[in-house]
């Protein structure tokens, strides 16, 4: 099934909500958002329901234009639904005031995007000491973490060097160690290989599961490439504003 076939499989099943439970790291319920421009409304999705387990993986196909970086956005307090709540870390997110969301999101959240974000002027080790010190974390601690995450990347060599000198596969593995450095109970990936050769890619996809393995962090994974999806815990296609669980055998 392409990306842009609009046939659901008979055996995909629309994800429900679930009474909450400890392992939930994110948590959408009755989510919703519809934009408004002029006299015109947009409706992305509404109703939409999902739990992320502690340590579990997850991947979200979909057309293109289907929502699935609006939802994305919404999981990770980027934006705000227009119905439904979103928690995090047993948090709800519309509670708390923007100053607390963002210290949430910096804390239980990490974010990989297809294009890395890496800023020019500093170096792999200062852009994923970054987060540590916003967290306030002490210089010290925020170099001594980050140089032990990159190493286990396979960047340890390349700690002195800015972004412009890396190459692309390095810098995604640079963007992850970021994503990874504060340990967040979810790591919330749009198409994080997107940008990168097929080699090249598969490097960056093994990294994330081996830190996601290692750390027990949650990923979710917003993607195109099915060979990928098919090998995290769950799949789910967003179509037509409905989330639907897929069996990886069928993806």
């Amino acid at each position: 099934m392409s990306d842009h076939d609009s046939a659901i499989p008979a055996h995909a099943a629309t994800a429900q909500a679930r009474a909450p439970r400890a392992g939930d790291v994110v948590r959408a319920e009755g989510l919703g958002k519809t934009y408004a421009e002029g006299g015109l409304r947009t409706p992305v999705f509404d109703g939409l329901n999902l739990a992320i387990d502690a340590g579990e993986t997850v991947a979200i196909l979909g057309a293109s234009g289907a929502g699935k970086s609006t939802l994305l956005h919404l999981l990770g307090g980027l934006d705000t639904p227009s119905a439904g709540e979103v928690y995090v870390d047993g948090q709800q997110m519309s509670a708390l005031t923007d100053a607390a969301r963002g210290r949430l999101r910096n804390r239980a959240l990490g974010f990989v995007y297809q294009f890395h974000h890496l800023l020019p002027e500093f170096t792999a080790l200062e852009n994923v000491m970054l987060p540590v010190m916003l967290g306030g974390a002490s210089t010290t601690e925020a170099e001594s973490r980050s140089r032990e995450l990159l190493q286990s990347v396979g960047l340890g060599h390349r700690l002195a060097h800015k972004p412009g000198e890396l190459s692309g596969g390095e810098r995604q593995r640079a963007a992850v160690a970021r994503a990874l450095v504060n340990r967040p109970a979810c790591v919330l990936g749009d198409e994080p290989t997107g940008n990168l050769d097929e080699k090249t890619a598969a490097t960056v996809f093994e990294t994330m599961l081996e830190l996601n393995r290692a750390h027990r962090t949650s990923l979710v994974l917003v993607t195109h490439d099915r060979r990928l999806a098919r090998r995290l815990d769950r799949v789910l296609e967003l179509h037509e504003g409905k989330l639907r669980e897929v069996a990886p055998d069928a993806v």
